[in-house]
């Protein structure tokens, strides 16, 4: 497996840690529970989403028999990302507890950055899935 693949992997492997306990705490400390935005990104978009990713990257060229269009593209997805994510869940957790206020801007900011990681995917996978082979010579 790419280092991608794998990095996308862990990270989603770390995110439902992440995501569980947060969903653990709502329990034992109810107070926790304005965290829930947090909680249901760090989840869904932390490991479900990741999981495909690093999946996708593993499995899809190889469905097509073709190497991916750009693994320098796929390592600089993973990193945003992760920025994109991280980014999101501290700012609206901060939010949630009232520590900022009127923050939108960086809400979008960091929700921009895992749209702009999530349309790097599609581009380097229809780069990957959309490029004719070359002929085999005889």
């Amino acid at each position: 497996m790419s280092k991608t693949t794998l990095g996308f992997i862990y990270s989603g492997m770390v995110y439902l840690a992440i995501g569980i306990t947060l969903g653990v705490l709502f329990y034992i400390a109810p107070g926790t529970q304005r965290l829930y935005a947090v909680h249901a990104h760090i989840n869904l978009v932390g490991f479900v989403v990741f999981l495909i990713f690093g999946i996708g990257y593993h499995i899809l060229p190889r469905f097509r028999g073709r190497p991916l269009h750009s693994e320098r593209l796929a390592w600089f997805q993973l990193w945003v990302a992760n920025v994109g994510l991280l980014g999101l869940s501290v700012i609206n957790g901060l939010v949630a507890y009232r520590v900022l206020k009127n923050v939108s801007y960086l809400q979008v900011l960091f929700g921009a950055l895992l749209a702009v990681s999530t349309f790097l995917f599609i581009y380097n996978m229809f780069r990957t899935l959309a490029t004719v082979p070359a002929p085999v010579k005889k």
